[in-house]
């Protein structure tokens, strides 16, 4: 029994020493990490220090068939073979009538929208040589203080959605053109309607309103869809559905203080059918320059709300002037001759608000009897509210 016991404990004591064994044996492995040292390749070394050179790669490298760099001639004339390329290709695809200038050099072709955008498009997606790649992006919309410039990001993300888009859904250029004429279309709205809202916080305060449009004239709502860069774009199932995404647009109320019961005029900002950006007053006024009816366009490459605020209203004043004008003339108690109601318009070309301020507007009357001093006053006043 007493042998047993002893058994026993020698046992426990092996079992013991075991266990304290492994535990120092794997402290010891943790601490042994930090004492690493690399196997350095000696012969590799030695190879390349006395021959300048090493021939032990594999083979297979060769077969990655990596190209050496061209040469002037040959580099020319695979560039000449490249726009031949591109020249066919563009015969088999659609080009949309939007684009303004078409132009194929150096193994690239270049589609011009006025005012809107320019894309350097050549081919080779993937190694497709079918199918496009965008080299180049170059918004042409901006405000008077510069064009807008996309980041380098921003850019690669717009060529990379592009691309995809182009490969895998028919019309590539069609879709390019959509893509590209949204995107300049809801950043021209989203622009406007900030520099309405700082007009309106600032010089203009309490000198016009805004009402946003969320509804187009052409019954068709505004769902603006937003991407990575804060702009409004189709995605590729409503390219493919025929469904378009419109931004709010927006009136520009202005002479606010008008006689109750008239609605003041405004001028209404927003996207046509076509996404393409329209401005219509109403009511329909005349131009100061040739007493047609006014057209109102912005320059999409040089926003200024303000600048084309004030032309609006010119005309309008323009136009109140030109019926107190008629309304003198068609009276016999006034207007006895030609000289009795004359208008005159003092005009200038700049355009700045100093120059706005000094466009007079005058009204001036030979009245021979006193006693109708009174109604022309009245009748000015009428016609003006």
């Amino acid at each position: 029994m007493e042998s047993c016991q002893q058994l026993v404990g020698t046992l426990s004591n092996h079992d013991t020493s075991f266990v304290q064994a492994a535990d120092s044996l794997f402290f010891l492995h943790e601490g042994l990490q930090q004492a690493r040292a690399p196997m350095y390749d000696i012969p590799s070394a030695v190879e390349v220090l006395l021959t300048g050179n090493y021939k032990r790669l594999p083979k297979c490298i060769e077969d990655l068939g990596l190209q050496p760099l061209l040469s002037g001639d040959e580099e020319e004339s695979t560039l000449q073979k490249l726009d031949t390329m591109l020249r066919s290709r563009l015969l088999d695809v659609p080009l949309p009538r939007e684009i303004t200038s078409v132009k194929v050099a150096n193994g690239m072709v270049t589609l011009l929208v006025n005012e809107e955008f320019e894309a350097q498009l050549t081919l080779g997606y993937r190694g497709n040589p079918s199918l496009w790649r965008v080299l180049h992006l170059k918004i042409l919309v901006g405000e008077s203080s510069g064009k807008l410039k996309l980041t380098n990001f921003q850019e690669a993300s717009m060529k990379d959605d592009l691309e995809r888009r182009m490969a895998y859904l028919e019309d590539p250029l069609q879709i390019l053109y959509s893509v590209l004429h949204e995107f300049c279309t809801a950043w021209v709205m989203d622009t406007i309607i900030r520099q309405v809202h700082a007009l309106q916080k600032g010089r203009w305060k309490d000198a016009i309103r805004i009402e946003i449009i969320q509804e187009s004239s052409s019954g068709i709502s505004a769902q603006p869809t937003t991407t990575g860069l804060g702009m409004a774009v189709e995605t590729e199932a409503d390219i493919g559905s025929g469904r378009s995404h419109f931004s709010p647009g927006l009136k520009i109320v202005y002479w606010l203080d008008v006689l109750k019961g008239v609605d003041p005029p405004f001028l209404r900002i927003e996207q046509g059918p076509d996404h393409h950006i329209s401005c219509s007053h109403v009511p329909q006024i005349l131009d100061f320059d040739n007493d047609y009816d006014a057209q109102f366009h912005i320059n999409l490459t040089s926003i200024d709300v303000e600048n084309l605020l004030l032309r609006t209203i010119l005309c309008s004043v323009h136009t109140r002037l030109l019926e107190v004008y008629r309304s003198l003339r068609n009276s016999s108690q006034l207007c006895r001759t030609d000289s009795d109601v004359i208008l005159h318009t003092l005009k200038t070309k700049e355009t700045s608000m100093e120059s706005f301020l000094n466009q007079v507007y005058l009204v001036s009357t030979i009245v021979p009897w006193e006693a109708f001093s009174r109604y022309f006053t009245l009748s000015i006043l009428n016609l003006w509210h």
